[in-house]
C-alpha cells in the first residue's frame, strides 16, 4: 500500500498520471487534502488498466494547523481498512478514506501552541 499526495506522486513518477503508482504497490492512495482522495487498486496480475479507481470527495473543514494531517489520515484509513478485513472492495475503501479524512479533520482542527525558543 502506498500513501502519497498529488505533489509527491508527480515528483515520484515524473508525470501526473497517478495510475502509474500501481507499478510499485497493489493499492495506492493519493490524498488531495480537503478535496478527498483518489484510490487505485491494481487489477489481476500487475494490470493497472483492469483495476479499480475511486475518486472519493469529502467535506471541507476548518484548519488551524496542518501538522500531522497526513499521518492522521493514514492512521484513520488503515484502522478502518484493517477492521474490514483489508478488503479492496469499493465500499470498504471508500469508508477507509472517510475514516482517514475524519481523523485528519480532528488533527488539523485543533490549534497547537508554539514552543517558546530560548
Amino acid at each position: 500500500m502506498l500513501f502519497t499526495n498529488q505533489h509527491e506522486a508527480a515528483a515520484f513518477l515524473g508525470e501526473l498520471d497517478p495510475a502509474r503508482l500501481l507499478r510499485f504497490a497493489p493499492v495506492a492512495i493519493v490524498k488531495r487534502g480537503a478535496a478527498g482522495a483518489t484510490l487505485l487498486v491494481r487489477g489481476p496480475g500487475r494490470a493497472a488498466a483492469s483495476g479499480v479507481r475511486l475518486e472519493v470527495a469529502t467535506r471541507p473543514f476548518a484548519v488551524a494547523d496542518t501538522t500531522g494531517a497526513g499521518d492522521a489520515f493514514d492512521a484513520g484509513f488503515l484502522a478502518s481498512w484493517l477492521a474490514a478485513g483489508a478488503a479492496t472492495t469499493p465500499v470498504v475503501l471508500r469508508r477507509a478514506v472517510v475514516a482517514g479524512h475524519r481523523a485528519a479533520a480532528r488533527q488539523v482542527g485543533t490549534p497547537r501552541p508554539e514552543l517558546a525558543l530560548g
